[in-house]
């Protein structure tokens, strides 16, 4: 779906500021989603990338500005309560439950919203046919996993939640090219044959752009640039800062 097909933003963050004590990590920031996009946001180690999506998910909380999902003030309400709209997670550094087994994190994700038993065995299914891995390791211990599998595991339990809008902080990181790969591609496969609307946070930005729809330039907590991933790609300062040798974040 493209953004021409949405009139109403699934997700409109409007002049967000946000901060840790004193120090300011959003200035103002304003972003909107459609539904079915793919959403990329780039920007150097340190721009708020990572603070606007814990920011959209409730942790911090937002001190100024408004931040809207279908239609509805989500500023103020609690991340407990945010995860049952259908929003999910999957944040830097996977941060999977690593004494468990996989189906027991996978199990967690499903637990985030109310689901029936046949939805949480869709869940499973849809998970497993994306990354086939996990299948084959359902009773291994998360902590045991590669990296890569890890990653798909940190996904898989954010897609048992059934989401509406799946918000991925640095996918690929720490990933070999191949792994990193298949995380993208997997991604691709959720929003083109499920519709998901997907808000990636990358910091390989030749693969995040070629990937979304449209995408943001974050800089000291404000958006500098906007416009289609392909637009962005081919901007010399984009180039310059993000694809040949510069800035990555």
């Amino acid at each position: 779906m493209s953004a021409a097909q949405a009139t109403t933003p699934l997700l409109a963050v409007r002049g967000v500021r946000a901060a840790y004590g004193k120090i300011e990590a959003l200035k103002g920031v304003d972003v909107e989603i459609n539904a079915g996009e793919i959403v990329a946001l780039i920007g150097a180690n340190g721009a708020g990338k990572s603070t606007l999506m814990m920011t959209i998910f409730g942790r911090p909380r937002a001190r100024a500005g408004t931040i809207e999902y279908d239609g509805h003030d989500i500023t103020g309400v609690p991340t407990h309560e945010i995860a049952r709209l259908r929003i999910a997670q999957s944040p830097e550094g996977r941060r999977i439950f690593p004494r468990m087994s996989v189906a027991e994190n996978l199990q967690m994700g499903a637990d985030a919203t109310e689901c029936t038993e046949a939805e949480r065995e869709a869940g499973l299914d849809r998970v497993f046919a994306l990354f086939p891995r996990l299948k084959e390791r359902v009773a291994q211990r998360g902590g045991t996993l590669s990296g890569g599998e890890q990653q798909m595991l940190a996904i898989g339990r954010a897609l048992m939640s059934r989401p509406r809008l799946l918000m991925l902080d640095e996918p690929s990181l720490g990933l070999a090219p191949l792994i990193a790969r298949q995380i993208f591609d997997a991604i691709r496969t959720l929003n083109r044959q499920d519709g998901l609307t997907v808000l990636i946070v990358e910091q390989n930005a030749n693969h995040a752009l070629k990937l979304a729809h449209r995408g943001y330039v974050m800089v000291n907590g404000l958006i500098t640039l906007a416009g289609t991933g392909a637009e962005l790609l081919q901007r010399p300062e984009i180039r310059a800062a993000y694809l040949e040798g510069g800035r990555r974040g």
